[in-house]
């Protein structure tokens, strides 16, 4: 029975990893075999990076369907915005065209207006030729109640004379000649 490590550690009835009644005792194996057996531990060291990868993969796929869920979310938010957003511009532009046709109508108005303040204009200088005329009316009136007065006065004056409590008549007041403009 060999000594060393290796053979201690393999299973009975085995020699050199191989089934000892198959191969004879002064059997070597081939030189490819110790190739082969590193590249098994290469693979299983491949195996070890291809699953850790493929688990980062499904994590990053995961994360990616995410991703796109949320910006289909937002997308649909964003869509209903717009859609409030263009209910809420056609009822500015009705209220615009609203605006346009009262502004319309006040023109028209003013219009009307310059005519209406034309016509008083043209009544307030009939008036003001009116009053005019009864200022001078007044004016006349004033001037024949003081010839009247001058005619009447003196004699008044002395029948005043006969009374208990009699003054004396001062007179008619001074001429107010009449306003011209």
């Amino acid at each position: 029975m060999p000594t060393s490590d290796s053979a201690a550690k393999q299973a009975p009835g085995m020699k050199n990893d191989y089934p000892a009644q198959v191969y004879p005792e002064t059997y070597r194996p081939p030189e490819y075999l110790a190739y082969l057996e590193r590249a098994v531990v290469a693979i299983r060291t491949v195996r070890i990076v291809v699953y850790a990868g493929l688990a980062g993969f499904v994590l990053l796929a995961a994360y990616g369907f995410f991703l796109i869920y949320q910006l289909t979310y937002d997308t649909h938010r964003m869509v209903d915005q717009a859609v409030r957003m263009t209910e809420q511009m056609q009822s500015m532009a009705q209220i615009m065209v609203n605006i346009h046709d009262s502004m319309t109508d006040m023109r028209s108005n003013i219009g009307e207006m310059k005519g209406a303040m034309a016509s008083l204009d043209k009544s307030i200088k009939q008036m003001d030729s009116s009053v005019n005329h009864m200022a001078n009316t007044v004016a006349l009136i004033q001037h024949s109640t003081r010839n009247l007065d001058q005619s009447v006065g003196p004699a008044a004056n002395m029948m005043n004379s006969f009374m208990p409590f009699g003054s004396g008549y001062p007179g008619a007041p001074p001429y107010a000649p009449p306003v011209r403009r």
